[in-house]
């Protein structure tokens, strides 16, 4: 096959970073604004071939890939329906989502699935019109308008991105690759609520699900059993949020890219992810001199035996009645004395009792932990671990409370930031991709100083980013990862400030990519005819944006 010579935008791969709403907004922004530009006597959004998403931004592509699979498909009418759908009034994904993990008859008759917070919404998802249905919409002989989708999730059996995706290894290599027949039987079945929910099932907040027995309602079916019954799937295969692997969806567009055999002339990277990392805070909490670990161990346990006290008041109530059944037989008997006496026994039987059941508890539970010490801790470090127990509590309160914190913050910013320059690294040393990529970040025009922008803007661009747009930009930089609204969210107007942020970086960003293929000969673009067009439409645009930063989100409400 020949070798696709590079025509700028013809074919276009976008990828949608995972976020939250934030992303899902900013994405919503992105693709409204490539429809509104015309390229070549065409929407630009036409030229989008390919999509690569993840979390909050799989729920834009989701949805609009479903859209565009109708045969009266209009993306003016797919944005009404989405933003209508989301707008603080109407959003109702959280409430309902809780509404069904508290429901005992939503999980009678859902008996396949886990009772879970993140099967909850996957129920949700699922009765969505937006996003009701099955991957049968993208199967690769009939998909229409798109050729290859892909929405990235993490499995926890090998730790790689889980991809749902129309061509290729549907899930990876080792998951698919020689269990390909059973998969692919199945893969078309899949629930578009259950893929979104695996895309946007993020650590912490969620608990994985597990596939396919989260997946399948029919798992009397022949095709789930012959899946089931391979070693890879007997126990189910955890899936989690896309962005634990691949936050921006870069490696899984690469690889369409390799499937498509370089046709892609763009890739665009739509990202909200945040620069900015709160430092990790040490506890600087005194350690006061108040008891040793042993010490408070041994004081709870002390109340897990038979005191004497307990059998004592029980034998002090049995005299009693026994005494008084005496006295009734010399006709000197006391009702009294039997209340009391029954009162006293009654109490000391109980405590005798609860004293008995707790100390065998206290030994069964002590017999555990010192086994699973035994097993899972090496011999030579079992004194030296043993000798916490005689440091002082606050010390080894403030210890365990500094490992949970800097675990979180390693989970939560750490990592993800460095799979993050990681995925980046790979795109942008690929030289086969040279002039096809383009990265929109949501806190690119927020007027901010970051390591990334540094505060500068291509001065090629006029005017420079007005105040009213910058504010804009940085009301939608600051929007929390969450999949609802607040009240600040609300105030703020955060969902139409995406929009626009979405809107209005692109814009940017196109000019500032046309400006970078005139000035690099090794483009090989000679004719610039269309792209001088576009960037007018582009510069024009721009400056209306500068002026009132929502005019195209207003006008598409």
């Amino acid at each position: 096959m020949a070798e696709h010579q590079f025509q700028p935008l013809e074919h276009i791969g976008l990828c949608f970073s995972g976020g939250g709403y934030r992303a899902t907004f900013f994405a919503l922004g992105v693709v409204s604004y490539l429809d509104h530009l015309v390229y070549k006597d065409q929407s630009l959004l036409k030229s989008v071939k390919a999509m690569s998403t993840v979390s909050g931004g799989t729920l834009l592509g989701v949805g609009l890939a479903k859209a565009m699979q109708k045969d009266d498909y209009d993306f003016k009418t797919f944005f009404k329906s989405f933003y209508n759908t989301f707008t603080p009034k109407n959003d109702k994904l959280l409430e309902t989502a809780i509404a069904k993990l508290e429901n005992d008859a939503i999980w009678k008759a859902n008996p396949h699935k886990k009772r879970s917070l993140i099967n909850a919404f996957a129920l949700t998802y699922a009765e969505m019109p937006i996003f009701s249905g099955d991957f049968e919409y993208f199967h690769k002989n009939s998909i229409k308008r798109l050729e290859q989708v892909c929405f990235n999730a993490t499995d926890f059996s090998f730790g790689l991105t889980y991809r749902f995706q129309n061509q290729g290894f549907f899930g990876n290599s080792p998951l698919y690759k020689d269990n390909r027949k059973q998969v692919d039987a199945l893969r078309n079945k899949v629930q578009l609520g259950d893929v979104i929910a695996s895309s946007s099932c993020f650590p912490l907040g969620f608990e994985p699900l597990v596939f396919p027995d989260d997946y399948f309602k029919d798992q009397n079916a022949q095709d789930y059993k012959n899946l089931k019954g391979l070693d890879l799937y007997i126990k189910g295969v955890g899936i989690m949020d896309g962005g634990i692997a691949d936050n921006q969806g870069i490696g899984s567009m690469m690889k369409i890219n390799d499937r498509m055999k370089g046709k892609l002339d763009l890739i665009m990277v739509n990202d909200v992810g945040s620069y900015k990392m709160e430092p990790w805070q040490q506890d600087t909490s005194e350690i006061g001199k108040t008891s040793t670990v042993q010490k408070a161990v041994n004081k709870v346990l002390q109340y897990f035996t038979i005191k004497p006290m307990y059998w004592i008041t029980l034998v002090v109530g049995l005299i009693i009645v026994i005494a008084n059944s005496y006295f009734e037989c010399e006709g000197k008997a006391w009702t009294a004395l039997y209340i009391v006496g029954g009162i006293i026994t009654g109490i000391g039987l109980i405590m005798t009792v609860l004293g008995l059941l707790a100390a065998t508890i206290k030994g069964f539970a002590l017999s555990k932990l010192r086994h699973l010490f035994k097993k899972n801790i090496p011999e030579p470090l079992l004194d030296d671990i043993l000798t916490f127990q005689k440091l002082d509590i606050t010390l080894v309160q403030r210890m365990l409370t500094e490992r949970a914190t800097s675990a979180i913050k390693m989970i939560n910013d750490v990592f993800l930031k460095q799979m993050r320059r990681l995925n980046y690294d790979l795109f942008y040393s690929k030289s086969s991709l040279n002039h096809k990529r383009l990265t929109t970040t949501v806190y690119k025009l927020n007027g901010q100083q970051t390591p990334y922008t540094k505060g500068k803007y291509n001065e090629a661009i006029k005017p420079k980013p007005s105040k009213s747009l910058k504010r804009v930009g940085l009301t939608a930089s600051e929007t929390p990862t969450t999949l609802w609204w607040d009240k600040t969210d609300v105030e703020k107007n955060r969902m139409d400030t995406l929009i626009a942020c979405g809107q209005f970086t692109t814009c940017y960003e196109l000019m500032d990519y046309i400006l970078s293929l005139k000035a690099e000969e090794s483009s090989g673009v000679t004719d610039f005819t269309a792209l001088d067009k576009l960037y007018e439409a582009l510069e024009k645009d721009w400056k209306t944006f500068n002026k009132n930063p929502l005019w195209l989100t207003e006008q598409l409400k």
